[in-house]
C-alpha cells in the first residue's frame, strides 16, 4: 500500500485534523490535511527538531528510545511518532481535534506503523 493512503486512512479518523510524514531533512514527503487544518509542511524542520531533541534528552536520561512526542495547544494535541525504516528515521506528524481522541488515534497508529514501516523499506 503506498504512503499517502496509509496517511489517508489516518486522516480519516475524524479526532485527526492533519498528518505528514516528514524525512529527516525535515522536508514532507506527504501529507494529508483536512479543511482549516493548519499546513503541516511549514513544520516539517520543527517537527524533525522537536524528534532530535527528544532523543537526545532519551539517551543523555537512558531511558531507551523515544515512543512519541506529543505537544498540547489549546486547539488541540500535535504527535509525533519516529518510524525507522532501511536505516533512516522518519517523523510521523499528527495534529489532533482534542486530547479526547489520543486513545483511538493511538490505536490506529498501532494498526498503520507496521503497514507504513513496510511502504518506506
Amino acid at each position: 500500500m503506498a504512503i499517502l493512503e496509509l496517511l489517508e486512512q489516518l486522516a480519516a479518523d475524524e479526532g485527526v485534523k492533519a498528518v505528514a510524514l516528514v524525512g529527516e531533512d525535515g522536508f514532507v514527503i506527504e501529507s494529508v490535511r483536512k479543511e482549516g487544518a493548519a499546513d503541516l509542511d511549514f513544520v516539517g524542520g520543527a517537527a524533525t527538531s522537536a524528534m532530535a531533541s527528544s532523543r537526545a534528552l532519551a539517551d543523555h536520561l537512558k531511558q531507551g528510545e523515544v515512543e512519541e512526542v506529543m505537544v498540547e495547544f489549546d486547539e488541540g494535541p500535535m504527535l509525533l511518532e519516529p518510524i525507522t525504516a532501511a536505516g533512516i528515521t522518519y517523523s510521523l506528524v499528527l495534529m489532533l481535534a482534542s486530547p479526547q481522541n489520543l486513545g483511538r488515534v493511538r490505536f490506529q497508529l498501532k494498526k498503520i506503523r507496521p503497514r507504513l514501516k513496510e511502504a518506506l523499506a
